[in-house]
Order: structure tokens, then C-alpha cells, then sequence
């Protein structure tokens, strides 16, 4: 048994919420391609710094870089990567949370 009319209200409701929501995720994902990387952000002279410093450490964490450094644990683990890259670092152990280091000799 439905009504005489069209839609209850509740149900427009629902579909405006919904609509809502949809135009929010969208201008969010805008924004978040719209920013750039965490590395310009970083004094270049800072992973300069950590480059040099890495080679005399055995292992090298993002924790280990924190505490060092008074950095971000984030901004830790984009300088490993970006030193993995340059071929300063190799990789050992990566998960989702821990990155696990060592220098090249």
C-alpha cells in the first residue's frame, strides 16, 4: 500500500543526502590532486643532510629518522623512498606501516 501521490519525502531526502555526499567526495578527490607532494614541502638541504648521515647508520626506519630528526613519521618514510630512489638506500622490508632500510656501501 503506497500513497495516493509520488515519493515519500523521507525518500527525497535520503536521495538529496545522497547527492550531497557525492559532490563533497568529488571536490575532495579535486583537492587532493590539486596538492602537491610532501618532498617540496621538505628543505632540500634536510634529505641532503639525512643522505649523509644514513651511511653510518646499519638500519634505517622511519622511527629511526623521527627521533634523529624531529621530522614526521609521513615525511620519514617519503625521504627513505625518495633516497631508495636516488639508489642511496635499499629497501629491505616494506610493509604498510614500517619501511626497513639499508645503505648502499
Amino acid at each position: 500500500m503506497g500513497t495516493k501521490g509520488g515519493k515519500p519525502i523521507s525518500a527525497l531526502e535520503k536521495r538529496q543526502r545522497r547527492a550531497l555526499r557525492e559532490e563533497l567526495r568529488r571536490r575532495r578527490e579535486e583537492e587532493k590532486k590539486e596538492r602537491r607532494p610532501a618532498l617540496d614541502l621538505v628543505d632540500p638541504s634536510i634529505i641532503d643532510k639525512v643522505a649523509r648521515e644514513v651511511r653510518h647508520l646499519g638500519v634505517i626506519t622511519p622511527y629511526a629518522l623521527t627521533q634523529r630528526y624531529g621530522m614526521k613519521y609521513s615525511t620519514a618514510k617519503k625521504i627513505i623512498r625518495e633516497l631508495a630512489a636516488r639508489g642511496q638506500l635499499e629497501i629491505v622490508l616494506k610493509s604498510r606501516r614500517v619501511i626497513v632500510a639499508l645503505p648502499k656501501r
